[in-house]
């Protein structure tokens, strides 16, 4: 169903019907435009509890990446979970990052685009962060952007990080991980 993803186009079709239905009520009193319209109600509120209901893959993972930069955030060990066995560099790079970095209650994390690839055993989710950052040998910097694209795999019941890409906040090409200024 494609409206698990985003309901609001299917529900304002309910609201043009709704709206429709109401103006030809008004005009006929018509006991048929006035059902056009409690109908269209009805269905924009199905819509909206089937898609509460149903959780996607893509939703799953954007909600992991959630959870992963806000444990990041407040320095929890268990942001290190999210990461595979199979990936040990990940892991410790992010744990050297956890040290080196301090980043504000500020945190944004937005413009999710997930996508699900072979046949729901990997995720590649592209997602932008902005926050008030701090380095240990720098200080303070101020407010940063940041743009990644982390790449899941299904492992058990559970998506884990198997790599990641920090790309340009501007122009999305990969830039290092450890880059102070985009290219």
């Amino acid at each position: 169903m494609w409206f698990t993803e985003d309901p609001w186009p299917p529900m304002l079709l309910c609201g043009v019907g709704l709206l429709v239905g109401l103006g030809m009520w008004a005009s006929s009193k018509r006991v048929l435009h006035l059902g056009i319209s409690v109908v269209s109600l009805l269905l924009a509120g199905v819509i909206f509890y089937v898609e509460q209901a149903v959780v996607t893959p893509a939703e799953v993972v954007e909600q992991h990446v959630r959870h992963l930069c806000d444990e990041f955030r407040r320095k929890q060990p268990t942001a290190l979970d999210y990461f595979s066995p199979t990936a040990p560099g990940l892991r410790a790079m992010a744990e050297g990052a956890m040290a080196m970095v301090t980043i504000g209650d500020d945190l944004s994390v937005t413009d999710f685009k997930t996508t699900i690839t072979n046949e729901g055993s990997r995720a590649q989710c592209h997602f932008r962060a902005n926050a008030t950052i701090s380095l240990t040998a720098a200080g303070n910097v101020g407010r940063q952007p940041a743009r990644f694209l982390l790449t899941w795999a299904k492992e058990g019941d559970d998506w884990k990080v198997i790599a990641v890409k920090r790309l340009n906040p501007v122009n999305g090409s990969d830039m290092g991980m450890m880059d102070s200024k985009p290219s």
